[in-house]
């Protein structure tokens, strides 16, 4: 059992150089490898430390069509992996994204300029100071998928207590992949089995921030493995 696809890598075109690797530095690896597909998915653009800029978009689509010429034996996606702002769904897949990138991941991250200062309160201060959180969160990411046309929700559970069940019936209604991140460990065995529930697909992605990382998917196996997911669920096994 190996990985043929990484939908989660991070480039160079994020801020302060969160991702380390070039996009092509990053397509000669994944073809070293023996990938047949990838996806470059920098954080959004409302991610204020480490988002890819609005403008750079359009820009980072065209390296990606000139390393698709250069590299006819890998499909090579553009994405972004988009913030969520709001208690309501919002996130910052605006018009730009939709034009220019082919697969949208979307996630929660504490570096995002959230929607307003209610937002930023409940997700940066009640979360840490309250234990009755877990179905908001739940609630903002459902939100979010039903309001988007979201790919790939990442890493749900991570860095907010969430309630997977939400999650992933919402995942189900909305055809929404669900994310077994390999770096940051959710979604994490208990949280597999929960999810496995509901009719909804999975994928291992290496969130990798350097090309050394591209295609790892070590650690989401044995957490789905531990879970005894069914392993045809996961889309980018073979």
């Amino acid at each position: 059992m190996k990985t043929i696809a990484d939908y989660h890598i991070h480039s160079t075109y994020s801020r302060r150089n969160h991702g380390k690797s070039t996009i092509e530095e990053i397509v000669e690896r994944a073809v070293e490898l023996n990938l047949k597909e990838i996806a470059i998915t920098d954080h959004g653009p409302k991610h204020y430390l480490y988002g890819i800029e609005e403008e750079r978009i359009p820009e980072a689509k065209e390296k990606v069509l000139q390393m698709r010429k250069k590299y006819p034996q890998i499909k090579i996606l553009l994405g972004v992996e988009a913030n969520i702002l709001s208690y309501d769904g919002a996130t910052d897949i605006s018009a730009n994204v939709i034009k220019h990138c082919d697969i949208i991941l979307c996630g929660y991250h504490m570096g995002a300029l959230f929607s307003s200062a209610k937002d930023a309160l409940k997700f940066l201060v009640k979360n840490k100071l309250s234990t009755n959180m877990a179905d908001a969160n739940a609630m903002a990411l459902a939100n979010a998928m039903k309001k988007y046309n979201i790919n790939i929700l990442t890493h749900p559970g991570d860095k907010i207590p969430c309630n997977i069940d939400i999650v992933a019936k919402t995942a189900e209604e909305t055809e929404t992949i669900l994310e077994i991140n390999n770096s940051h460990g959710h979604l994490n065995v208990e949280e597999i089995k929960i999810a496995s529930k509901y009719n909804v697909k999975f994928v291992i992605n290496s969130d990798s921030h350097i090309k050394d990382t591209i295609g790892s998917y070590e650690n989401g196996l044995k957490a789905a493995m531990d879970a005894k997911l069914d392993l045809d669920r996961i889309i980018n096994l073979k």
